[in-house]
């Protein structure tokens, strides 16, 4: 059985074309919280995006919970299954579709790489 390959471009309602760019694993390794978590937060900005059908830069990432922006328990699935796939890390679909912001997947994703790593299990957030 094969796994089939997901496209790294969604077209936006509006029509316009965007390009999902997973974050290179060594350099999320290699450098600070504060620049991975703007990595990080690109790319989910990008994934959540795509499950939006907006352009990245419309995704609200601190102001409303998952369940809010339109991320229910199909959505988040997905979500998990793409970034999981895509990152090597795992996520906890119940803390994903309970989050209070995207901003919580985000910090939760950077916990996962650089020395913070080893102090904070998979999938498990990293307090503010």
């Amino acid at each position: 059985m094969t796994t089939p390959v997901m496209s790294q471009t969604y077209e936006t309602e509006s029509g316009a074309v965007v390009e999902i760019r997973v974050p290179d694993l060594d350099l999320l390794h290699s450098v600070g919280l504060t620049e991975r978590t703007r990595i990080l937060e690109q790319y989910v900005r990008e994934e959540l995006g795509r499950i939006l059908g907006i352009t990245p830069d419309l995704v609200d990432t601190t102001g409303r919970p998952m369940s809010c922006l339109g991320i229910g328990s199909i959505a988040g699935i997905e979500l998990q299954y793409r970034m999981e796939g895509k990152l090597g890390v795992g996520l906890n679909l119940q803390r994903l579709l309970l989050a209070n912001s995207a901003r919580e997947l985000v910090d939760c994703l950077a916990g996962q790489f650089g020395p913070e790593a080893a102090d904070h299990p998979r999938g498990t957030p990293v307090p503010a």
